[in-house]
């Protein structure tokens, strides 16, 4: 069976289409719920609100940089991990705030657990040359070699291991 010119290319146009009309509202919805205004919508994530809002991470330094939730709080290595770690925590948040009791989170507690959902490719995507720079002081730089030798290995350490109050957990 020989496809003609004129339906390959009809199929084509259509193909493009569809796609079209698929993908926008994912781009959509997925730059929708990244917003900071999204993730704190919910009432158990004013301490996290709050906190970060006095944070040099919102926008308050010289530079004005302002990280999202999502710049940090979701992988950056590829869009399967970040679409897949978005709704896994979507699900988590949402059954809390529904099911759970919201009330009885002890965040200063929970920040034992930071490792597991701050992102270390969020850090460097903004702190592109931090492992590299002579610009940081001596001490930061041993501490970052350190950081660069201990990859890959059972002791592996994060940005949020050594920078504890990073974000919003400085005064939590």
């Amino acid at each position: 069976m020989k496809i003609s010119k004129k339906l390959l290319a009809l199929i084509v146009v259509i193909s493009g289409i569809v796609g079209f009309f698929v993908v926008l509202p994912v781009h959509y919805v997925l730059e929708e719920t990244s917003t900071d205004r999204f993730c704190g919508v919910c009432h158990e994530m004013d301490p996290m609100v709050i906190s970060y809002q006095k944070d040099i991470h919102a926008g308050s330094g010289a530079i004005g940089v302002k990280a999202k939730c999502v710049d940090c709080h979701l992988p950056h290595d590829n869009l399967a991990k970040y679409v897949y770690q978005k709704a896994v925590n979507g699900i988590v948040e949402g059954y809390i705030h529904f099911f759970g009791d919201p009330d009885s989170i002890n965040w200063v507690v929970n920040l034992k657990n930071k490792e597991h959902y701050v992102f270390d490719n969020g850090c460097m995507s903004c702190h592109t040359n931090i492992l590299d720079t002579t610009a940081s002081s001596q001490q930061a730089q041993k501490m970052h070699a350190h950081y660069v030798k201990l990859q890959g290995s059972d002791k592996e350490l994060k940005c949020v291991s050594c920078h504890v109050g990073v974000g919003h957990a400085h005064d939590m």
